[in-house]
């Protein structure tokens, strides 16, 4: 039952049918899309790499799960206060991990690894950005 609603969720998604589903999918692209790139590296590549990707993959999810939230609070609070405020605290969470895993575990985190694993929500935007005019183009302007 799962499978055949995600499977829903992203038929409506590339078609561009743009709904409530669509955070929820992309907050769930982002994790499964940083188990690939951390496998694939870890095939081909070395460890620092894997740890590098996974480190800053992990704080790119978190940052879109604080965006989410904020989003949220500011439009029940109807105040943008709030999403900077939250802003702020990601910002300096954020510059504390990257201080802490270049500074504590120099030799397990590569910076070009954790650059790549920050850039985990844009090209899950941009996979599904692609998957969408895939869609619209062979099927709705097909017809």
């Amino acid at each position: 039952m799962l499978r055949v609603a995600r499977t829903k969720m992203f038929k409506a998604l590339i078609s561009g049918n743009i709904d409530e589903y669509f955070i929820k999918y992309y907050k769930f692209a982002n994790w499964i899309l940083l188990v690939l790139m951390a496998v694939v590296a870890n095939v081909v590549s070395s460890i620092d790499i894997v740890t590098g990707i996974l480190a800053g993959g992990f704080i790119a999810n978190l940052n879109c799960i604080g965006l989410e939230r904020d989003c949220k609070r500011m439009v029940r609070w109807h105040t943008v206060i709030v999403y900077y405020g939250g802003l702020a605290v990601r910002l300096g969470l954020i510059t504390l991990a990257v201080t802490a895993a270049f500074l504590i575990f120099p030799k397990l985190v590569s910076p070009i690894g954790f650059f790549i694993g920050l850039s985990v929500m844009v090209i899950n935007f941009y996979i599904l950005l692609l998957a969408m005019v895939i869609h619209r183009v062979c099927f709705k302007e097909a017809v």
